[in-house]
């Protein structure tokens, strides 16, 4: 089986480009953030028509403080009509892998950053449908 796909591509350039661009765009919605080093619990994902609005059931992470070479690995439980996920910090993003529908996960080797880019990041989670209708939350990682 090929490893989990990237959850962040490049993501040395987007902690870098993040801080131009934080905090930018409408309130997200709050799905529920688990956090914790046991591997993810699948939730089921809702059935939902093709055109509906699409939902973010819930996103798991192994761990929301992280440090240079860590993975970081996660996934994303959504409606069933949903038909792309996308990681967004700040200008950069990059799409999570989709394994079957509603489900979707990806990995991330934390890369090494200057001290004065070690704080708080908000990372976007953007669910989209097929006609192009989206769903947001948002995840807060601390780089220490």
């Amino acid at each position: 089986m090929e490893d989990a796909s990237v959850v962040i591509r490049g993501a040395a350039a987007l902690v870098v480009v993040a801080l131009a661009a934080c905090g930018r765009g409408a309130a997200p919605q709050q799905a529920p953030v688990v956090v914790g080093t046991h591997a993810a619990r699948l939730v089921a994902a809702p059935l939902a028509q093709p055109n509906a609005p699409p939902r973010i059931v819930r996103v798991w992470l192994s761990e929301d403080s992280v440090g240079a070479g860590d993975v970081l690995r996660g996934h994303v439980t959504t409606t069933t009509n949903v038909a792309s996920l996308e990681v967004r910090l700040g200008p950069k993003s990059a799409p999570l892998k989709r394994t079957t529908f509603g489900q979707f996960e990806g990995t991330y080797r934390i890369p090494k950053v200057p001290s004065f880019l070690r704080r708080s990041y908000n990372v976007d989670v953007i669910a989209r449908n097929a006609a192009g209708t989206q769903a947001q939350t948002q995840v807060t990682i601390s780089y220490r």
